[in-house]
């Protein structure tokens, strides 16, 4: 098997983090992934992938009007050459409407998969 790297949008404003997660709010990245391994260890009972998932964060904002999380930046730059074999983008809309430049996913990556789940009307 092979490693697999998760990444987050990092919502720095309190405003922004209430609107997405409700009362559940994060001092700093740090905080939001040990609740994330805790989650992923007592609720999803999936202790392997709170021990070994890899997560890094991106910086982001949520905009209110679209009820959509943008990237702050090039979140390709973050991703080391070892580990650009497969991307899977998670609604790959909201990471490419304000793209920052740099290098593009599909030439970054060898195979790239975008998933859509979005809801905007709810």
């Amino acid at each position: 098997g092979g490693s697999v790297t998760l990444m987050l949008p990092w919502l720095e404003r309190q405003a922004d983090q209430s609107r997405v997660y409700g009362d559940t709010l994060f001092e700093k990245p740090e905080d939001q992934e040990t609740y994330i391994r805790n989650w992923l260890r007592d609720e999803a009972n999936m202790p392997d992938a709170a021990r070994d998932l890899q997560i890094r964060w991106y910086t982001a904002w949520q905009n209110p009007a679209e009820n959509s999380v943008y990237s702050m930046g090039d979140i390709t730059a973050l991703i080391p050459a070892e580990e650009v074999d497969i991307c899977i983008l998670e609604e790959p809309e909201h990471l490419n409407w304000y793209r920052a430049p740099g290098e593009s996913w599909t030439k970054k990556f060898k195979h790239v998969v975008g998933i859509l789940h979005t809801n905007y009307f709810q």
